[in-house]
């Protein structure tokens, strides 16, 4: 079996969030609820949850959340989600740049201040 890798993000608003990931970047919503969303990748999962759900003494609500950590999302458009994102004026970090290693991508911040980096799925 193929392992699988799922990241948890934890946000102030759901809706915001989701259609970020769905519409800007985007990838296929597999599973909502009122407070969670789950995204399927190839062998990725990301899932979304409303930050209000964790308890008061939860590891994020004492420590903060995010630093430090960079989610990469290979994408088959870059050129196109890049587009996206600059049509919905969110916070282009990088922009698109070819990389020593053969591929491409930019950074970007997402609704919740998590930093992403975008890249191409293969090697250009």
């Amino acid at each position: 079996m193929e392992p699988r890798f799922r990241i948890k993000l934890y946000v102030e608003d759901i809706e915001k969030s989701l259609s970020f990931y769905e519409h800007i970047i985007g990838l296929k919503l597999y599973r909502r609820s009122e407070q969670f969303g789950r995204f399927n990748h190839d062998c990725f999962s990301l899932l979304i949850g409303l930050r209000s759900s964790l308890d008061e003494t939860h590891y994020f609500n004492r420590h903060g959340k995010g630093n430090g950590l960079e989610i990469i999302i290979a994408v088959s458009s870059l050129e196109e989600v890049y587009k996206r994102c600059v049509a919905n004026k969110y916070s282009i970090e990088t922009e698109i740049e070819d990389y020593s290693w053969g591929m491409s991508g930019f950074n970007i911040i997402d609704p919740d201040g998590y930093f992403l980096r975008i890249t191409s799925e293969t090697i250009v």
